[in-house]
């Protein structure tokens, strides 16, 4: 029984035929050609078994593949198995090696073309992006001659104000517009207001003009008359929506503009006073802008009065050289704060202005009897109280104005009647003439004066006195008794 089975062994064996593809033969043959690799060892050459669709690999060592007889435990046939020696194990290791070699270099070719459509592809889009942002970003294509409306809100930043512009149809590519921004650093202080932009202006002709407060559209021309006081300027300000009347007022108390005018630093008595910055609010013509800052809007005020009395010269007396305000307060020995408190009680006294030389007159011959105890050259006394009315019901003009809550027992802590010499502050914002008036008084001997009130269209008659008696018979014909 062994040796048929020994028999049948060896008949397989003997019946081995190994099978190749013509692709194989080929590139075996081409190896084959080259020659056999000379074998640099003295052992012997020894015989190898492969099966060659066994799924064995050719890189496994020759030792894996034994000589011994094969054996089968199936009743299927068995592929057919050829011992290879060193020669040709190698020559299959060769092949299998530029196998993978040619498989490789078809993997980089493939690789590289889809490297390069992907390169190619997105030079496109990128070239693409560049080219429509850099047209939006020169204004090419759009709409000439356009003039659009727009709003920018209070601290607006540049997703809302790129918003804006590309609803308003002034940009079409945002994400450009906010990277052209962001390279230029221009990503915030956008300006607050209402502005009128043509759809034809680039990028930084757009971000200029939105940062620029002066190209806003939404101004208010506001004229100040000469002596108005600070509770009105709040409302008038407050119904024009320049800002809120509190706001304002809040900054007319501060000590924000001390670093930045001289003269508002100089203030000592700001606590005797109702509104710190009353008197430096210079009555003029104005632009402002709705919302805008209420810091704004007082510095324009002092910035104004600072030039019209630090910085412009006039001529107060004739002959004499020109000089400002404050040189001229300099030269009579009055501090500014004194002059523009008195040029307020002027203001509010006078009927027009020949009526403020007169009165600045009066008013300085009123002071100059404090020393003497309120006594003048005549004789008489009392003059150390200015006895103005217009200082009754400071801060308001009249009692109606005092709140209900307080009117009845209202006192004012101005009220000439019952303090000496100048009040605090002034009672309100007088204009130049009652500047010039208060430091270039006329040279009279007046201590007296009263107004017939005006009537039929007509301004106010004053009337002067040097003596009480003659002012009492003034009132009565001024018919103010």
């Amino acid at each position: 029984m062994s040796d048929e089975l020994d028999e049948k062994r060896r008949e397989k064996v003997e019946s081995f035929k190994i099978e190749f593809n013509d692709d194989f033969d080929d590139e075996f043959e081409d190896i084959q050609s080259d020659g056999p690799e000379e074998i640099k060892s003295d052992e012997e050459p020894q015989d190898f078994s492969i099966n060659l669709q066994s799924g064995g690999s050719i890189e496994d060592d020759a030792n894996d593949y034994p000589t011994d007889d094969l054996s089968s435990y199936s009743d299927e046939p068995q592929e057919p198995v050829r011992q290879l020696d060193k020669h040709e194990f190698r020559a299959a290791k060769k092949l299998d090696k530029k196998r993978r070699r040619r498989k490789a270099k078809k993997n980089r070719v493939i690789f590289r073309t889809v490297w390069l459509a992907m390169v190619v592809f997105v030079s496109i889009m990128i070239g693409e992006y560049i080219m429509v942002g850099v047209n939006d970003m020169l204004a090419v294509g759009r709409e000439d001659d356009m003039v659009v409306e727009i709003n920018i809100p209070e601290n607006a930043t540049l997703d809302e104000v790129t918003d804006i512009l590309a609803d308003n149809g002034i940009i079409k590519n945002k994400s450009f517009f906010k990277f052209y921004a962001a390279v230029t650093k221009s990503t915030s202080g956008f300006t607050q207001g209402t502005f009128e932009v043509q759809t034809n202006k680039d990028y930084q002709a757009l971000i200029d003009r939105l940062q620029t407060e002066t190209n806003r559209t939404d101004v208010v021309n506001l004229q100040f008359r000469e002596g108005i006081s600070i509770l009105e300027m709040a409302d008038m300000l407050e119904k024009n929506k320049v800002c809120s009347a509190d706001e304002f007022l809040e900054k007319c108390n501060s000590d924000e503009f001390d670093s930045e005018f001289e003269f508002i630093k100089n203030v000592k008595n700001k606590n005797s006073r109702y509104y710190k910055l009353e008197g430096y609010l210079f009555p003029d013509t104005y632009d402002f802008y709705v919302g805008e800052n209420p810091h704004s809007v007082v510095y324009k005020f002092l910035s104004n009065y600072n030039d019209k009395l630090y910085h412009t010269k006039i001529r107060f007396v004739q002959g004499e050289k020109k000089a400002t305000v404050a040189k001229r307060a300099e030269k009579l020995g009055m501090s500014m704060e004194d002059v523009i408190t008195l040029a307020s009680l002027i203001q509010a006294e006078a009927a027009n202005e020949d009526d403020m030389y007169v009165i600045s007159s009066i008013l300085h011959n009123r002071l100059d009897t404090i020393p003497n105890d309120g006594r003048n050259e005549f004789g008489e006394g009392g003059f150390k109280n200015l006895q103005l009315d217009s200082t009754i019901y400071y801060p308001y003009k009249t009692q109606n104005q005092v709140p209900a809550a307080l009117r009845k027992n209202y006192v004012s802590k101005y009220d000439t009647y019952k303090i000496n010499g100048l009040p605090a502050g002034p009672i309100c914002n007088p204009g130049l003439a009652a500047i010039e008036a208060a430091v270039n008084p006329s040279e009279t001997d007046y201590y007296y004066f009263c107004h017939k009130a005006a009537e039929d269209g007509q301004s106010a008659i004053p009337y002067y006195a040097k003596s009480e008696e003659e002012h009492l018979n003034n009132r009565q014909e001024a018919g103010l008794l």
